[in-house]
């Protein structure tokens, strides 16, 4: 059965939240020290900048270093495997879910069931590339900060707060792993060159 966000009624139970499924970011993330110290190889230069409007930031540069033997390598895929699957999106129902617990904190307003099922198309289509644990952060922390409702985009920025550095250190990662392939077969760069002129629409 698929939820769509309605008002909360009787006819809709809010499922329990449970910390066996959604245990915290830092069990289901343990570091990896190979990974961390192969991605530091590749960092080139590290500087901070300090915009006139916003906070400053760090920025690098970085390039995707050599490995150095099979050890070093199968534990770079090991995390890589670690990090495709803590990040695996949330299933659309238990997204929506979350969601609504979230939402029943606050007042909602009653609306027809097509703009219900819209709304719920809403959220599930910002919030749908997250996984639950970082959806289950961000409920957490707008419960514990905030006195009014959220909307999408509120959710999104703590998201991503949430698991922004493990998609860059997976995507990194990934990089890595290919850059490794192409350079102990060549061949293999020069097909997937081919790959993409073939796959790209013709004017």
């Amino acid at each position: 059965m698929e939820l769509t966000l309605v008002h909360v009624s009787k006819r809709l139970p809010v499922p329990p939240p449970s910390p066996i499924l959604v245990p915290p970011r830092d069990a289901l993330v343990p570091p990896c020290p190979v990974a961390a110290a192969v991605l530091e190889r590749g960092v080139a230069e590290r500087r901070f900048l300090f915009p006139d409007a916003g906070p400053a930031r760090r920025v690098e540069r970085w390039s995707p270093p050599a490995l150095h033997g099979p050890a070093e390598t199968a534990a770079v895929e090991r995390r890589l495997a670690a990090l495709d699957d803590i990040l695996h999106p949330a299933d659309r129902g238990a997204l929506l879910a979350r969601v609504l617990a979230l939402l029943s904190h606050y007042r909602m307003d009653p609306h027809p069931p097509e703009v219900e099922q819209r709304l719920a198309d809403d959220w599930a289509e910002d919030l749908g590339t997250y996984p639950l644990w970082a959806l289950e952060d961000a409920a957490r922390a707008w419960r514990r900060t905030r006195r009014f409702k959220p909307q999408p985009c509120e959710l999104v920025a703590l998201c991503e707060d949430a698991c922004g550095s493990l998609r860059q250190e997976r995507d990194r990662l990934r990089r890595v792993l290919d850059s490794d392939v192409a350079a102990r077969n060549p061949l293999s760069q020069d097909v997937s060159v081919l790959a993409r002129g073939l796959l790209r629409p013709m004017s």
